[in-house]
């Protein structure tokens, strides 16, 4: 595979906007759940994959950790506030479930800050092999998970 440099315009807010539009897709929902419920992956690191499969570009194999460790500041707050979250769900009012909602996806935020932080700090290259979001899934267990983030990008586009 050729090792073309490559060179991307990604903020928070690009990426954000992004999640919140093909997170959107029922079926990408009901996907990504999956993803972070039976194969405990992390929807936000797949949502920044497929903006990069998107913008046709990867980093190198060697950086693929950096790209996970990058998570860590965040990744345990977020389940653990999470699991409190629905252990409390039907003994708060509903005001304050809202809340609590909102303040987890902030933590999402953050966390999607932090990805971007690390992918602007790679050298990148265009990809014009296998997707990322693809590797990801396969690397979790949950490969035929695959087909709802690959079949969905014109769905979430037309919208």
């Amino acid at each position: 595979m050729s090792q073309t440099p490559a060179h991307i315009s990604l903020t928070l807010e690009r990426l954000w906007q992004f999640s919140l539009r093909y997170y959107g897709v029922r079926k990408v929902k009901e996907a990504c759940l999956e993803l972070q419920n039976q194969f405990r992956g992390n929807v936000n690191l797949l949502l920044l994959l497929k903006w990069l499969d998107e913008q046709q570009v990867t980093f190198q194999e060697q950086d693929w950790h950096k790209v996970e460790e990058c998570l860590g500041r965040s990744e345990s707050l977020l389940h653990s506030f999470r699991d409190l979250r629905r252990k409390y769900k039907q003994h708060v009012p509903d005001t304050l479930y809202r809340e609590s909602l909102q303040f987890e996806l902030q933590l999402e935020k953050q966390q999607q800050s932090d990805l971007v932080e690390c992918i602007n700090d790679l050298p990148l290259q265009s990809n014009s092999g296998e997707p990322l979001t693809l590797r990801y899934c396969r690397q979790l267990g949950g490969e035929r998970l695959y087909i709802a983030f690959s079949d969905s990008a014109s769905a979430y586009t037309a919208s």
